[in-house]
């Protein structure tokens, strides 16, 4: 008896041992991958690089943090990643089908807008760019949503079923939109803002625009990504 449970802790030790070195692996290709995509603006196997990142997220940071490097850089390319892969789907989603969602911190201080049930009505004042882009986005067909929260974004998203979204925020806010997107089958773009906080936050609005009309290969990302491979 004592024979037998040693040889089965020794096989789950081994089995142990084998899925630690084949994460640890995994983890430094996918580390790789996104330093090389980051440096060249290109993703190869953009698939099994998002599946890869999905899996080991955490230990792709800590060999970052480990290396000294900006763990910043994992998410900025996740983010990127994403972008490329839903961008094929969203713009043969219809227009009218798009939903566009911008963050209440990118207007102003002194935005006379108030505050409905289905977000903030922009009343396109002119002290700042959201009215313009307003304007732009629903001129081309998409529906435009100036909200508080994620709260207001999931309680539209059960309203009104979009078939797409692009969505306006800071790094953190977009990936959590977009796996939440990815979690409703609906193929969403971000747009990450150039100043985050609270209040008065800035985007490159060409990106922004450029999105809207899938200028610049249609990524939504700005940074012109490329891919090689499936």
């Amino acid at each position: 008896m004592i024979q037998y449970l040693d040889h089965v802790y020794y096989l789950v030790g081994k089995v142990a041992v084998w899925i630690g070195a084949s994460l640890l692996l995994l983890s430094l290709v996918v580390a790789l991958l996104i330093l090389y995509s980051f440096r060249t603006k290109k993703f190869y196997f953009a698939r099994v690089m998002l599946i890869g990142l999905s899996l080991v997220e955490n230990l792709v940071k800590a060999l970052f943090w480990l290396a000294r490097a900006d763990d910043a850089i994992v998410d900025e390319v996740g983010v990127s990643l994403r972008n490329y892969i839903n961008r094929g789907k969203f713009y043969r989603t219809p227009v009218g089908s798009r939903f566009i969602f911008m963050p209440q911190c990118v207007r102003s201080v002194d935005c006379p807008a108030k505050l409905t049930p289905e977000g903030i009505m922009c009343v396109e004042c002119g002290r700042c760019d959201v009215g313009a882009a307003k304007r732009v986005a629903e001129e081309q067909g998409y529906r435009f949503f100036v909200v508080p929260g994620s709260s207001f974004i999931k309680r539209i998203i059960r309203k009104y079923r979009p078939k797409a979204i692009v969505g306006v925020g800071c790094q953190m806010e977009i990936k959590e939109g977009l796996t939440l997107c990815h979690s409703h089958d609906i193929p969403a773009l971000g747009v990450p803002l150039s100043k985050a906080g609270c209040v008065a936050t800035t985007l490159d609005w060409d990106e922004f625009y450029d999105v809207l009309s899938g200028a610049g290969n249609g990524s939504g990302n700005g940074r012109g990504s490329n891919v090689a491979g499936p």
